[in-house]
Formats: C-alpha cells, structure tokens, sequence
C-alpha cells in the first residue's frame, strides 16, 4: 500500500476542517474530507491492519480518483488539520504512483508547453537563460536562479513582463551590497513534481544539485516562490551546505529606506497576496516586512497567510471555470481594499491574476467598440474592475529605487546648477 494512505488512515479522523479551508470547495464539491473518505473505503482492507474503528466499512460507489487532479495543492488543508495529515503529499503520491489517472491528468493540463520544455532541458546541457541587468561575481557564495522568467515572456501573452523580475532582482541584491552569480540551472521541475512526472523532476534535480556543488554556491537566492519551495523541500541541497533563500528574506533584513523616501511612498496603497508555494515553510512575515520597510501604507486582505486563497492553478494545470472563478473571487477581495498595488512572489500567481484582468480590460475594450446604446446595468464589470496594478515584489521595490534614484539626479542637477 502507498506508505501516505497507511499514514493518513491511522491519523485522518474526518474532522472536516480541511474541507472548511479547502478554495476549490468554495467553487466545487471537492473535499480532501470526502476524498480521503473514500480513498480508505476502496483501499484493501487487508493492507490497512489493524484497521481503524473510525474508517468506513464499504467502498462508496461514486468515489473517482480522478480526482486528484482537481487539487490545487495550496497547503491549507495541511496547515489547519489538527493531526497533521499531510493531504498533499498523499496527493502528490497518488500522482506518482498512478497510471489511470495519467490520461485525465492529459486532459485538464492546461499549459503543456512548460512541461515539454522541462522535459526538453533533461536531453540537453543547457540551463534557463541568464542575461540580466546588474553587477555579478563569478566568486560570490552568492547565486541567484531567475527560474523561467524568459519563457513565461515566450507563452504567456498576459500583459506582464516578467525579464524585468530578475533585473530587478539583481539590482535589489546590488543595492543591499550583493553582487551574485547568475546561475543557470535547468527548470526546478516544480511543475512536471506536481503533474506526477517524478522521473523527470529526479533528472532535472540531479542535475541541478551537482551543478550547484560545482560551483561552489553556498547560498541560492530565489526570487520565485514555487522555486524556493522546490529547492527547499525537494531537493537535498541542506546536505550539501546550500542554504536556500528567498529575496524577500534578504530585502525584510536590509533594504533600507530614508524618511524622505518613506515619506514619499505613504501615497501609495498596497497590499500581499500569499503565494501557496510559501505556506509549507510559513515565510509570511519577509515579504510583508520588506514592503512595509518602504514607507508605503499597508492593508491585509481577509484571507492573508495560512488562510490565504489560491490563485485557482496548480503545477499549470486547472485553467478552468473553476479556476477563474477562485481567481476572480480573490481579485474582488483586492478590490475590497482599495488598494493602488497587489503585490506576490509567484510568477504563476502573476500570471493568472493578470489574466484574469487582462481579459476583463479586453472584454470592457470590445463593449466600449459597440453602438454603446445597450443598456449596461447588470453586465459583468469590466477592466475597471481591477483599477489596481499586479507587480512581482522584486518590481515594486525595484521600481521604488529607481524613483529614488531619479529624485537624487535632480537634486545633483540643481546643486550643480
């Protein structure tokens, strides 16, 4: 038997506090509760011995396991379950160890080219592009992975420019007095791990883990959320001496803002979006830290850290109704706060909420077009709707410092002057 479906049947004790902080069961009837329910019901009772008084007795007759496939994997469940069942690595599991699912699994993955281009990396000695904007050390303990910023800009026509995340990442290190190495590794493989594809995540890992003992790196900066997950829990570079690190870790501990500057950036309202890939190792506070060091006004959103809600899309796969409707659900929490700025640490996270408001900014463009003498009242809103913009921090903070830096120019120009 799967060794997580023995561990869950001696712990799960259908409680149903998963369910309760479960996004998907806001837009569905899925329910790790229910799921796990009836995992156990259709598992062989002879292999769960001595079996659990409280575990079903027979097998429900509409239990699918191709469920699994609509988990988002978003860590709530995990981090609310009282016995510390641990729903997505039985999940993650599943998906490793099943074949039947492989063909659902085909027909919801949404942006099968990221995939294919991890598979693509495991034939060739050759990482993810790495020219970016900023001062480097090829002798840095220092590495920084920019993870594949350069092909979201290839395939995801969504309004973002995402080379501009590890430009502005570098410059960020250079301003705290970090010069890095850019290392250009092969994909994490966080989505092929979460799609199932486990023989070739252990290909790009291996080759990743060597490649950074090679060089000698000792500590790997990253500026992608489901990347610091990835490394952090999936990889073993810990043995090896390598710590892993978020940039917003670095930025909350010496980003260094004037008055002046505070002063200046109290104009602007923003507020955190908590990216799933972040909950496994509670990093809340960081990236929090990090904007509120820049003097800009604050606000939480209603469902913020171990409560947070997911972006609707997993591993890249789920772009659905379902999804969009989790996305649109966060959005509108967003636009409860009046915010100027939703700032995450997740490209995926970028990506889809910029989606979501790109394709509303195209559908109000399309109505604007029309003989404009329907009658509106009632329609959906459209691009107005999110009047706020969606950055990566690394782009906000980045972005603050250039201002800054704009500002000192002037100030120079008129002592000159």
């Amino acid at each position: 038997m799967n060794e997580e479906i023995l561990r869950v049947s001696r712990l799960c004790y259908q409680c149903g506090e998963c369910t309760g902080a479960c996004p998907l069961r806001r837009v569905s009837k899925f329910s790790p509760r229910s799921f796990v329910y009836n995992l156990l019901a259709s598992s062989d009772k002879e292999e769960i011995s001595p079996s659990p008084s409280h575990l079903p007795q027979s097998t429900p007759s509409t239990f699918n396991i191709n469920e699994q496939w609509n988990c988002l994997i978003c860590e709530n469940c995990y981090t609310i379950c009282p016995q510390g069942v641990d729903f997505p690595a039985l999940i993650l599991n599943l998906r490793r160890e099943g074949e039947e699912g492989a063909k659902a699994k085909e027909d919801i993955l949404a942006h099968r080219i990221f995939s294919e281009i991890a598979t693509f990396m495991t034939f060739f000695d050759k990482g993810v592009p790495t020219d970016f904007k900023g001062e480097t050390d090829e002798n840095s303990e220092y590495g920084y992975f920019p993870g594949c910023l350069d092909y979201l800009d290839l395939f995801m026509d969504v309004g973002v420019n995402y080379h501009e995340i590890g430009d502005y990442t570098v410059k960020l290190l250079n301003e705290i007095g970090i010069k890095p190495r850019i290392v250009s590794l092969k994909c994490c493989g966080h989505d092929v791990l979460y799609q199932g594809n486990y023989k070739i995540f252990e290909q790009l890992a291996s080759y990743n883990t060597e490649k950074i003992k090679e060089m000698g790196i000792r500590k790997l900066v990253v500026s992608c959320a489901e990347g610091f997950l990835t490394f952090k829990k999936y990889y073993e570079l810990e043995v090896a001496g390598v710590e892993v690190i978020h940039i917003s870790q670095l930025l909350s501990e010496r980003m260094e803002f004037s008055d002046v500057e505070k002063a200046r950036n109290r104009a602007i309202t923003v507020t955190y979006h908590d990216p799933c890939a972040m909950k496994r190792f509670n990093l809340y506070e960081a990236p929090r830290n990090a904007i509120k060091n820049s003097g800009v006004k604050y606000v939480e959103l209603t469902h913020s850290k171990d409560n947070s809600l997911c972006c609707g899309v997993s591993g890249m796969m789920n772009c659905n109704d379902m999804s969009k409707a989790l996305r649109a659900f966060r959005l509108s929490e967003v636009k409860e706060k009046n915010v100027d700025v939703l700032i995450t640490t997740c490209p995926k996270c970028l990506s889809h909420f910029s989606c979501l408001k790109h394709e509303s900014e195209k559908e109000e463009e399309k109505e604007m077009e029309g003989d404009g003498e329907e009658d509106t009242e009632g329609k959906s809103e459209g691009g107005n709707e999110y009047n706020f913009e969606i950055v990566d921090l690394s782009v906000f903070l980045g972005r603050l410092l250039e201002l800054e830096e704009l500002n000192k120019s002037k100030i120079r120009r008129r002592k000159n002057g």
